[in-house]
């Protein structure tokens, strides 16, 4: 997702809590397609070298466990590429984890549903960035359209709720009322959108995927209108805030969330390069303290003030940098 507060929880003081409520966990980076608004920049090949191993990933999902920490998304890349995929999801759903599923779609298999379903996963996001296929394929290299309704339909026929995420571009904005619709009809119980974010495969296609702002007023006009026309049959979430006016918010208000990145590292939230930890080496009690800590670090509130004078900073998402300290 590009709009990380949509499906997040509600706010609570970290300092309260002994753990996050929320880790959404990227649990590889190699992905069968190429899209391109991705945060991540994953695609096929795009594997990071140092990647979790099966029993590193499974001591990590142990720790969450121990922690009570209610809630997990897996994503990626495409999370289910992982070889180990459904051994992860078992180990944590019968913790008591609730797991839910980001995915392209394009592996939800009639088996793999069914699967899912039995292993008591608590939802699965399918993203649908447009209304058609010529929109849909666009953004989504390698993907179609076809694939992703197909999966969906397998997803409804076995019980999995359903959620859709929906990233505009220039060239499926105006789709938007068509796309919540079509949510609905396919059985969809959530479906979550907010602006294209200025970062990740975004910043080298802007060009040809960011909307005109003078579509924006009319593209939330008709979410809040789908919004009350689907209440109580279907919840649409959909976030105004820009890239810089989320940081800024999360600066002052951390979410009780951090992002589990391929190969073990945490990081504050997608849209920084700053990571408090790495949980190859670090306890999740470790992590979680330097977390808190991170978030009052001058260098997270300087690289913030800076992004407002230089949007092209972002290109350094992926050059981590440790904040936080033991």
């Amino acid at each position: 997702m590009t709009t990380e507060t949509a499906a997040a929880p509600d706010q609570q003081n970290t300092s309260d809590l002994a753990a996050p409520l929320y880790v959404a966990w990227q649990i590889t980076n190699e992905c069968n397609l190429a899209c391109l608004h991705c945060i991540e920049e994953s695609g096929p090949g795009k594997a990071f070298k140092d990647e979790l191993t099966t029993e590193q990933a499974m001591g990590i999902i142990d720790q969450l466990v121990k922690s009570e920490v209610p809630y997990v998304s897996f994503s990626g890349g495409e999370p289910m590429v992982r070889p180990d995929f459904f051994q992860m999801v078992e180990r944590i759903t019968k913790g008591g984890v609730g797991l839910k599923i980001e995915t392209n779609g394009h592996y939800l298999t009639k088996e793999n549903c069914r699967k899912l379903k039995d292993l008591g996963v608590k939802a699965v996001q399918v993203s649908l960035d447009g209304a058609t296929p010529a929109s849909f394929n666009k953004m989504r290299v390698h993907g179609r359209l076809e694939s992703a309704l197909d999966g969906i339909k397998n997803l409804r026929e076995a019980g999995v709720p359903i959620e859709i995420n929906f990233v505009p571009a220039k060239f499926n904005i105006k789709e938007i009322g068509a796309a919540v619709d079509l949510a609905h009809s396919i059985g969809a119980y959530s479906f979550y959108t907010g602006k294209l974010m200025f970062t990740g495969n975004a910043v080298r296609t802007w060009g040809i995927t960011a909307p005109d702002e003078n579509d924006y007023p009319e593209f939330f006009a008709t979410l809040k209108a789908k919004c009350d026309e689907y209440m109580g049959k279907m919840r649409v979430y959909y976030h105004e805030m820009g890239l810089l006016e989320e940081l800024r918010y999360r600066l002052e208000n951390p979410a009780a969330l951090f992002i589990i990145l391929p190969n073990g590292k945490v990081k504050l939230i997608n849209a920084l390069p700053f990571t408090c930890g790495d949980l190859k080496t670090d306890t999740l009690g470790e992590v979680w303290a330097q977390f808190q800590n991170a978030w009052k670090s001058p260098r997270v509130s300087t690289f913030i003030d800076r992004l407002a004078e230089d949007p092209n900073i972002v290109s350094r998402l992926h050059q981590w940098e440790e904040v936080g300290g033991k």
